[in-house]
């Protein structure tokens, strides 16, 4: 029998918070180009799906350390108490033979950590939080939020909870709102999507992680 060896992390985890904007920048950069050949009209926006599955994999080569792609709703702070709730309905997520099936959903990055005792830490990551903006405006409503955050990067007990005011947008039987929730049916779809299409995938990942050392050492030069 042949053994194969992972490659060995090059990244602690959780990564510094000094590299985190050079790897959204490496995925956004690679998508948007994969976009632009694709010729989609609206480049990379709506394409969550892609986002958290490249940096799903990008991250897992890194560090070594399980990071995954899972799909479901999202609450958007548009500002001035305006928000937007991106959940496709039940019946729509039970019967949907693909992802783009569905409409209104949305995909990041989910990974679990061992904490202090038994407890475990789920660090959340979003690098589609620019785009914030452009869904706001495809969907008509005012866009006013100051923060120009392109990524969320955090622990998932360290993100503000959702306003009393903005629970009301999310029609849900859940006992606790929060911005992002997964499902496991849109999670599913989202799996099959990547399944689908591994080879792109693969290459994609190749890319950005070409494209990040590239932009490290840059990095490193300029110091």
């Amino acid at each position: 029998m042949q053994l194969t060896s992972r490659p060995a992390p090059v990244l602690p985890v959780p990564v510094p918070p000094a590299l985190r904007s050079l790897i959204d920048q490496a995925i956004n950069s690679v998508l948007e180009d994969a976009a632009l050949r694709a010729r989609l009209t609206a480049g990379p926006v709506g394409r969550c799906a892609d986002y958290a599955i490249v940096g799903a994999r990008v991250l897992t080569l890194l560090t070594g350390h399980p990071y995954l792609a899972v799909a479901g709703g999202e609450l958007i702070d548009c500002g001035s108490g305006r928000y937007i709730v991106l959940n496709p309905p039940r019946a729509a997520r039970r019967v949907a033979r693909k992802l783009s099936e569905l409409k209104e959903y949305h995909c990041w990055i989910q990974s679990l950590h061992d904490a202090s005792g038994s407890r475990r830490r789920l660090e959340i990551v979003d690098f589609t939080v620019r785009h914030d903006w452009d869904v706001a405006k495809l969907l008509g409503v005012p866009f006013t939020r100051s923060t120009a955050d392109s990524y969320l990067w955090e622990w998932d007990d360290a993100i503000g909870e959702v306003p009393t005011q903005a629970r009301v947008h999310v029609n849900t039987t859940r006992k606790k709102v929060d911005w992002l929730w997964e499902d496991a049916n849109s999670t599913r779809l989202l799996r099959k999507y990547e399944k689908d299409y591994d080879a792109l995938f693969r290459q994609l990942t190749a890319l950005t992680i070409a494209r990040l050392a590239d932009d490290i050492e840059m990095a490193l030069a300029a110091q």
